[in-house]
């Protein structure tokens, strides 16, 4: 799921967007809110099949001309897949209501890591064959992003420095001149939050390789333990026969101790 609320100017109220990942005959798609002023309630579903076009299907109740909606939304991703929106460097929507209104929309974000700049083309009509073009301003972006709650969800704030489009021209004795009526400037435009998945857990192979493992390292310390055990034994074993062989030596060649001799010298001069 992700949540995002965008600063708009002119006293506009608050741009919210909610998604949230849904399956539609298990087909992956996303059902989405959009909230601010009345005219911007709108509640959209729309597919989000990978390498595929994106075909959303939207409700606006506010909208004067007709709720209903249907749009092919197109991106620079594998097979015109617009999703994810962060990496898709041109987004393009074709979007017809239920009564025979088309409007095109086309976005520009090439992007270097954290960094993209944005611009924003908009066609409209009432009808099929009136339309009305209308192109934003150029804006820079930077993303920044903190994880919260261990990993388990980020929030994100896209800042911006505005290059604003309006142009005047005009000068005393009627000379032309260009100049802008407003600087550049720093907005803070987008403040997300979205759940990061989980890890995935370990592969039923990866955790019986390991269980495996485990097992193997616990048979060769038994191993190893009963071959010192069997080694001390039989060391033992032939120090003792050692001294059993030296001792039976020493009996059957008539050797004596000088205890044993100074003993057999006295019981021969007792006699």
């Amino acid at each position: 799921m992700k949540a995002s609320l965008k600063l708009r100017e002119d006293g506009a109220a608050p741009l919210l967007r909610a998604k949230l990942p849904v399956a539609l005959f298990s087909v992956p798609a996303v059902a989405s809110l959009t909230a601010g002023d009345p005219a911007d309630l709108r509640l959209s579903l729309a597919t989000a099949v990978p390498a595929l076009p994106s075909l959303r299907i939207s409700y606006a109740p506010n909208r004067p001309s007709s709720p209903l909606s249907l749009a092919l939304v197109l991106g620079s991703g594998p097979g015109g897949c617009p999703s994810p929106a962060a990496a898709s460097a041109i987004t393009m929507a074709a979007e017809v209501s239920a009564a025979g209104a088309v409007s095109f929309s086309l976005v520009l974000k090439p992007s270097l890591g954290d960094f993209a700049v944005r611009k924003r083309f908009d066609s409209a009509g009432s009808a099929p064959t009136s339309a009305a073009a209308a192109a934003s301003g150029s804006e820079v972006t930077m993303r920044s992003s903190i994880p919260v709650r261990g990993g388990a969800a980020a929030v994100s704030v896209r800042w911006g420095v505005r290059i604003p489009a309006e142009v005047t021209a005009g000068g005393e004795d009627g000379a032309a001149a260009l100049a802008l009526r407003r600087l550049p400037f720093l907005v803070l435009g987008k403040i997300a939050v979205e759940r990061q998945p989980p890890p995935p857990p370990a592969s039923r192979a990866m955790a019986q390789e390991e269980t495996s493992v485990e097992k193997t390292r616990r048979e060769n310390e038994r191993l190893r333990k009963d071959l010192d055990e069997q080694r001390a034994a039989a060391t033992d074993k032939m120090t003792s026969a050692s001294t059993v062989a030296a001792a039976a030596g020493r009996r059957s060649s008539g050797w004596r101790s000088p205890e044993m001799a100074g003993d057999r010298k006295a019981v021969d001069a007792g006699r």
